[in-house]
């Protein structure tokens, strides 16, 4: 198994690119001040894909569709059972992970 950790920086909004299992993945991250939630946009080779996606611990969030990029998973590292708000995902205590079984 393969575990690559997505970089997820303080800013409410953000986008970076990156190579995952060969393709090229855009991603847009943004926070929501309102639920105190934090959703992705997905591009795969500059197509997007996937839209307004929350991220929420504990689920495949790529699960239900057939991108050919493994699954992207928001880990509680601590094991506290909390959900990425404002300040959890970019301090590292829920960490944005693609997973592969290479």
């Amino acid at each position: 198994m393969a575990i690559v950790e997505l970089p997820v920086i303080s800013a409410a909004s953000q986008s970076f690119t990156t190579i995952l299992s060969n393709r090229l993945c855009g991603f847009t991250i943004n926070y929501c001040e309102t639920s105190n939630r934090w959703s992705f946009d997905l591009s795969l080779e500059n197509e997007t894909v996937l839209e307004g996606r929350r991220i929420v611990t504990g689920v495949n969030l790529i699960e239900p569709f057939d991108f050919g990029i493994g699954a992207l998973f928001a880990v509680d590292v601590d094991q506290r059972h909390v959900e990425p708000g404002r300040t959890e995902l970019p301090s590292g205590r829920i960490r944005f992970v693609q997973v592969t079984d290479k």
